[in-house]
């Protein structure tokens, strides 16, 4: 009977089997015949689907010749197909009107596009999918227009980042915007979230879009959505790249002998004995090619996705690990993200979008600029002793110079664990159509640990006998939040409505050990208890936000729009009466297109909007409002007496600052949507500004935070898209963007005065360099002794004297000299695909821009005791104006000389090849995609430092990539 049965099973197989039809097909636009790749082909009734590759192409196996396809794509309506005796069709989708217009996230839920009245830009999918990114700005740098992403710094994690929306409105004040993650704000590292988990990211830019986020709108908001399940067939993907790293540019150290002769010139008879032997013996170091090296960059994350009837799942698990250039920097993180939704019944579904990340940054890399740093460090120096064991003081004549790798001996272990979910419950009330409310929290939980111990093999650890501190710092980002959306549509009218109430708690608590004069460097930071000296501290910060919100949109005939907006948030770290703040907006928007008038036009888009609105920033510390001391201990016979001394003036009257801001904006759309984009004109005027002022010592303490000042932004931005050639099998995309900004500090104190000692100037940009302007360099032969610097001699560098008295004077004759933000920010991206082939081209810019080259300084302190870059010096036999004679006194006043740091780079290029569908089905999967990514490649500028974007031209320098990936689902 068992064998029976076994054998009736497998006939029962066998029959299931054969019984399946293979379909193959390729499904195209019935406007132009072009394939859309990424269509759904679905069988009826189950879960069993496939999708259609880069050309149109799919692959599916049914039940039988009965079966029915359910064919979708965005922007096209939805076909259903009867198999019949057909093995191979060709599916014709029809464009829907309707359906083609985009969907977007603008906070609280989500727009048609065509309705949306407020600036809200989206980055494109092929930045966050085809490239290979470690975080999510460098997807967004040249993409967005207003949207400004500076690399402060080249290290492996890559996570400092200034992001400035729409110029800066704040002086003393955060200008960093609003990042929200799946509803949630988010206030960990960058580094901490996964690109490739990102489903879409929006940017939110004036106050109309930004306003649903009151009190920390200001600076404008990013909404990241991460993936999301969808139903039908399971699908695992897998995304990884390798990729190499190498410097890609450094400055012109002097070498040892260069370095000789530099010392000898500038300071005769200050070589030490050292310096004498090494140069003697052709010895030295080079110091920069020692703390650098080759580095890489690896990233694997494999994910699971898929749906049925009534769950949607996306799980993936990811893995990076980033060595840098410099020797011991490195950034490694692994992240497990579970996003699931349920619908438990047709008016009730559950869902949960959490990430579970470990971040490792342990190890410290070698030290750059400081005063023994790589870019300083005396090159007629030894990097190791007689031993082979790095130095722990390179020159013997200077025991304050310890060697500069001497940090990749600590042992240093930092690691950062972080719990980010949001979880939320939607109810659609079945009685009431439209009506919904979701229940939506938030918890942001991280936990860093450091720890560094510096042993006797380092200048640190050997003079104090061993050197230990850890740190423990525990987040903890709570929000709770009461959704109430109402959306409905009556005939031509359309309403959609949001009501908020809202709760966020953040708090910080640090631990922290530092000790020293330990018996051994065994136990490392394990053993404070045996040192002679162990400073235990402990400090505790905590805010809250209250808010609530009221939104309501009104569409009538997908014609005339209509938003308002209004806020109101109370944050705790103010005082008791400005503790609240309350913030509105209104926009308008008219879909031209639409009209009857505009039947006949080449214009398939045509949208005029128009916005105002007022946003708050409360971008400062919780207890900024209180009068706080410090502790300043002090010995008491041989016992510790605790002691205090002043260290911040309170203000309770401290409150928001706010930024007011208009738009004026034209969507546009030609020939089918050809050629698109849109053009914003903004202003945006922010006071009371959370501003530090400088007030007199007298009470030990020099700045105070008031509510003073007032800033201002105009700008223009501009994008166009543009499908330039669009053929079966050749295509040509360009995505451009372009912003103008102007920013100006309108006041300051009431009194019309600029603050000189900050460096703010009424009628200025916020960031400015100012310093006396170089001239050149006196000649033989020049009237020095009726110049402004009747004591310089031939060779000295020359200022100018601003007000022409004859004399040069740190009051009068320091002017601004030009501005450190760009006025300008461009993007310019070109995809070029021939059949299976694509390259793509990313390239951005900034203009505007003026910098010091600190590499041009000669800052060897005396008897030269620190490098410096080669220059063109004066001598009398080249009598050049570039640069002044190597002589100590050549620049007394310190003047220093700012070069434009204009560029334009090649951020990415990106030549991929997806395999050809008869193959894939050979093997057995829906997509391979092989691609290979240079980054950073080569940049077109002016600036001789060591970088146009870097904050720090003594750092670690900037990086050219070149990396290898694929791309695979099944």
């Amino acid at each position: 009977m068992k064998k029976f049965t076994i054998l009736i099973l497998l006939l029962l197989t066998t029959v299931t089997v054969f019984a399946q039809v293979n379909i193959t097909g390729v499904v195209k636009s019935a406007e132009d015949g072009q394939p859309l790749p990424g269509a759904s082909i679905i069988e009826k009734g189950t879960s069993n689907g496939a999708s259609s590759d880069f050309d149109g192409n799919f692959s599916l196996n049914v039940a039988n010749s009965d079966a029915i396809l359910v064919v979708s794509y965005i922007g096209y309506t939805t076909l259903e197909i009867a198999i019949g005796t057909q093995t191979r069709i060709e599916i014709q989708l029809q464009q829907n009107a309707a359906a083609l217009d985009e969907i977007v996230v603008v906070g609280y839920g989500t727009q048609k596009k065509s309705d949306v009245t407020g600036s809200v830009a989206s980055v494109s999918k092929d930045r966050l999918e085809q490239v290979p990114n470690t975080n999510f700005t460098q997807a967004l740098q040249g993409s967005v227009p207003g949207v400004s992403i500076v690399n402060n710094s080249a290290n492996a994690e890559g996570n400092d980042v200034s992001i400035i929306i729409r110029g800066r409105n704040s002086i003393s004040a955060s200008n960093s915007p609003l990042v929200v993650l799946d509803g949630v704000p988010y206030s960990g590292s960058i580094s901490d979230i996964n690109p490739t988990d990102i489903q879409s990211i929006e940017i939110l830019k004036d106050a109309s879009s930004a306003a649903i986020y009151g009190s920390r709108g200001a600076n404008g908001v990013i909404l990241i959505t991460s993936k999301k399940g969808k139903k039908g067939k399971t699908k695992i993907s897998y995304d990884g790249f390798y990729g190499i790293e190498e410097v890609a540019n450094l400055p012109d150290l002097l070498t040892p002998s260069e370095f000789y002769a530099f010392k000898n010139i500038r300071e005769p008879g200050t070589i030490s004995d050292s310096e004498e032997a090494l140069f003697q013996s052709g010895g030295g170091t080079n110091w920069l090619n020692e703390a650098l090296g080759t580095g890489y960059k690896q990233q694997h994350t494999l994910s699971v996705s898929g749906g049925g009837e009534n769950m949607n799942y996306y799980v993936s698990g990811s893995y990076l690990n980033v060595e840098g250039v410099a020797v011991n920097d490195s950034y490694k993180r692994s992240s497990l993200r579970v996003n699931l939704e349920s619908d438990i019944t047709d008016w009730l579904t559950l869902g949960t979008n959490t990430q579970l990340s470990h971040g490792d940054r342990s190890g410290l890399p070698s030290n750059w600029g400081g005063d023994a740093g790589a870019f300083y460090m005396n090159p007629l120096t030894s990097l190791r002793d007689e031993n082979g064991d790095f130095t722990i003081y390179p020159w013997p004549e200077e025991v304050f110079f310890g060697n500069p790798l001497q940090p990749t001996l600590a042992a240093n272990n930092d690691v950062t664990s972080k719990v980010f979910t949001s979880n939320y419950i939607n109810i659609d009330f079945p009685f009431i159509p439209g009506l919904s409310y979701k229940f939506n929290s938030g918890v942001e939980y991280t936990n860093r640990n450091r720890a560094t111990y510096y042993g006797r093999n380092t200048k640190i650890g050997l003079e104090s006998q061993g050197s230990a501190e850890t740190q423990d710092i525990l987040t903890t980002n709570v929000l709770i939040e009461n959704i109430i959306n109402y959306n409905r549509e009556i005939g031509k009218h359309n309403l959609f409505a949001t009501a908020l109430y809202s709760y966020q708690n953040n708090e910080i608590e640090r631990d922290q050990v530092e000790s020293q004069g330990f018996p051994n460097d065994v136990l490392t930071w394990y053993q404070p208890n045996i040192a002679s000296l162990a400073v235990s501290t402990r400090d505790a910060e905590e805010f809250s936000i209250i808010s609530s919100m009221l939104r309501l949109n009104y569409s009538f005939d997908s014609r005339y729009l209509l938003t308002l907006t209004g806020r109101r948030d109370g944050f705790s770290g103010f005082g008791s009466d400005t503790k609240w703040g309350n913030f509105y907006s209104a926009a308008i928007g008219w879909n031209i297109h639409n009209e009857a008038f505009m039947e006949d036009s080449k214009f398939n888009t045509l949208k005029l909007r128009l916005s105002y609105g007022k946003n708050g920033n409360q971008a400062v510390g919780p207890y900024e409002t209180l009068s706080r001391l410090s502790e300043l201990s002090y010995l008491n016979g041989s016992n510790t007496a605790p002691g205090y001394t002043p260290s911040k003036l309170g203000n309770p009257s401290l409150g928001w600052e706010s930024t007011t801001s208009y738009n004026i904006a034209v969507d546009y759309g030609l020939f089918n949507n050809r050629f698109r984009g849109s053009i914003d004109v903004y202003k945006s005027e922010t006071e009371d500004l959370l501003l530090e002022r400088q007030i007199s010592p007298i009470h030990g303490i020099n700045t105070i935070t008031q509510n003073i000042g007032k800033t201002e932004n105009f700008g223009i931005d501009f994008s166009l898209f543009a499908d330039v050639v669009k053929t079966d099998n050749f295509r040509w995309n360009i995505g451009s963007n372009l912003t103008y900004n102007k920013n100006e500090i309108v006041d300051l104190y009431g009194n019309g005065e600029d603050d000189v000692l900050n460096e703010w100037f009424i009628g200025k940009p916020i960031r400015v360099n100012y310093g006396y302007q170089f001239d050149g360099v006196y000649q033989v032969g020049d009237d020095i002794a009726n110049s402004a610097q009747p004591s310089a001699q031939p060779g000295y560098a020359k200022i100018v004297d601003q007000n022409g008295d004859g004399a040069i004077d740190t009051d009068k004759d320091r002017v601004v000299i030009g501005q450190l933000d760009p006025k300008y920010i461009a993007g310019l991206n070109m995809t070029f695909s021939y059949k299976n082939i694509t390259l793509n081209i990313v390239s951005q810019g900034a203009f505007g821009v003026t910098k010091a080259n600190t590499l041009l300084s000669d800052l060897v302190w005396g008897e030269v005791r620190r490098n410096t870059t080669n220059k063109n010096w004066w001598t009398p036999d080249n009598p050049t104006n570039s640069y002044w004679a190597n002589h100590i006194d050549a620049n007394i006043n310190g003047v220093t000389i700012f070069e434009k740091a204009d560029y334009w780079r090649l951020k990415d290029i990106t030549l991929s090849y997806n395999l050809p569908t008869n193959i894939m089905d050979k093997i057995g999967l829906d997509r391979v995609r092989l691609y290979f990514t240079g980054r950073n490649l080569f940049t077109i500028t002016k600036f001789n430092g060591l970088d146009p974007e870097l904050t720090n031209n003594r750092n670690i320098p900037l990086q050219k990539t070149y990396t290898l990936g694929i791309n695979i689902g099944l």
